[in-house]
């Protein structure tokens, strides 16, 4: 049986999400508080529009959450508690507390719990780690990331820190996860920032278990920005680089292509597949609800000053969730 999906959120997120479920071939019904976008939205994307959450919920499988950050944990909760599987955009939650309930309910109510981490599905990330994993560079020595997007503008709730959790929160969370995926669990995190008009800047320390040190760089730029993302990764026996602002490619420390990304892979489809696919059992996810709550406490941490300046270890705001 094809999982009836159950879309909630029609900003850019949502238009994403429901393009994928499209290439998928998966029934959507979508709400929106305000039903006049509800019904603009389901009619673009051949969706269709549902005036009232708790009908929505009445009719799909999946509940698949493309809103605000500060809206996931209350969306999450309802839908788990209705016996719904949930599939919520990263961050998980705005607050630790949030993430680990949500986590709870739904292991009560026997339902599965999906962040979106869509890093992990992008074709040259995936391409970096498995080379890692097989010892193209040998043992992981440092680690640098970086993200650049527009600024979202004044107004926006993602320049509100209360919903949004600011720069690193909501944009370099990709890196950050990514950055533990790889390199580990992360048990010290400094972090820093500064602010110069709309354009934000942050940048996390982060220090693995082993000893490799990950730097992760998130920054809201001036409008009209394109998204831009890079990595280096670099090991004992090699390195792997990768700047979409010049190419799509992967190359080794000396500039040799090692792989090119030919756009045939939609990571967000991968992503959602995999998801569908692990709640009729046939695959584990490579993304676990775990992974979305230590996501968000190492960024929560590289956003938290310190009392004495030293870094902080974001398995105690795990805990204390």
């Amino acid at each position: 049986m094809t999982p009836r999906i159950g879309l909630i959120g029609t900003g850019f997120m949502g238009r994403t999400h429901a393009a994928a479920w499209r290439a998928l071939g998966h029934p959507v019904s979508v709400y929106s508080r305000n039903a006049e976008r509800g019904a603009a939205f389901a009619a673009e994307h051949g969706a269709t529009a549902v005036a009232d959450f708790a009908e929505l919920l009445e009719q799909v499988d999946v509940v698949d959450i493309c809103t605000p950050t500060d809206t996931h944990a209350e969306l999450t909760l309802a839908a788990a508690r209705a016996g719904r599987h949930v599939i919520c955009e990263k961050p998980l939650a705005r607050t630790p507390a949030q993430a680990q309930e949500m986590i709870e309910v739904c292991r009560t109510n026997e339902v599965r719990l999906f962040p979106a981490h869509v890093l992990r599905f992008f074709p040259p990330y995936v391409f970096a780690r498995e080379a890692v994993q097989a010892g193209r560079v040998g043992q992981l020595t440092k680690l640098s990331f970086g993200r650049v997007n527009a600024s979202p503008g004044p107004g926006t709730w993602f320049v509100d820190t209360a919903r949004s959790g600011g720069v690193l929160v909501d944009l370099a969370i990709h890196d950050l996860d990514f950055a533990r995926w790889l390199a580990g669990e992360v048990v010290g995190v400094a972090g820093e920032s500064d602010r110069n008009g709309d354009v934000v800047r942050a940048t996390a320390t982060l220090t693995h278990a082993s000893g490799v040190v990950s730097e992760v760089t998130g920054v809201w730029d001036v409008p009209g920005t394109d998204l831009t993302a890079r990595f280096e990764i670099v090991g004992e026996d090699g390195v792997l680089r990768f700047d979409s602002a010049k190419s799509q490619s992967v190359t080794d420390g000396s500039g040799e292509v090692l792989y090119t990304d030919d756009g045939s892979v939609d990571p967000y489809a991968a992503q959602l597949r995999e998801f569908v696919d692990a709640i009729a059992g046939r695959v584990e996810p490579r993304v676990t609800p775990e992974d979305g709550l230590a996501a968000l406490t190492i960024a929560l941490a590289g956003t938290t000053p310190s009392p004495d300046g030293s870094p902080i270890d974001p398995r105690s705001l795990r805990s204390g969730a």
